[in-house]
């Protein structure tokens, strides 16, 4: 069984996902509706890499953001907002090596 992406976020981030050929892609506001979405998709096994706006990330309940943090599986990656900005997140080897339990970029 291979694993799939999800998408929550705005409508640019899904749209630009959309049109990299993800099907996966779930349009959301900050808030309720959007960590509801992200429950669900850190809970489905179908998934192994969940992307998200990384400027919904600071407003979610501390315990779903503990949860996250935790997470070996699947990866959660914050993205930068349409703007450009990064505000928080973790550098992508980081987040490959805390999945994976060694870092690959290490020879």
């Amino acid at each position: 069984m291979s694993e799939r992406i999800a998408v929550i976020g705005d409508a640019a981030l899904a749209a630009g996902f959309r049109l990299a050929g993800l099907r996966h892609v779930f349009v959301t506001e900050k808030g309720a509706e959007f960590e509801e979405k992200l429950k669900s998709a850190i809970s489905d096994p179908e998934f192994g890499i969940v992307i998200v706006n990384e400027s919904y990330l600071p407003g979610i309940d501390w315990r779903l953001k503990k949860k996250i943090d935790n997470l070996a599986h699947p990866v959660v990656i914050g993205v930068a907002d349409i703007a450009g900005r990064q505000e928080e997140g973790e550098d992508i080897n980081e987040l490959i090596k805390r999945a994976l339990g060694f870092d690959v970029s290490k020879k």
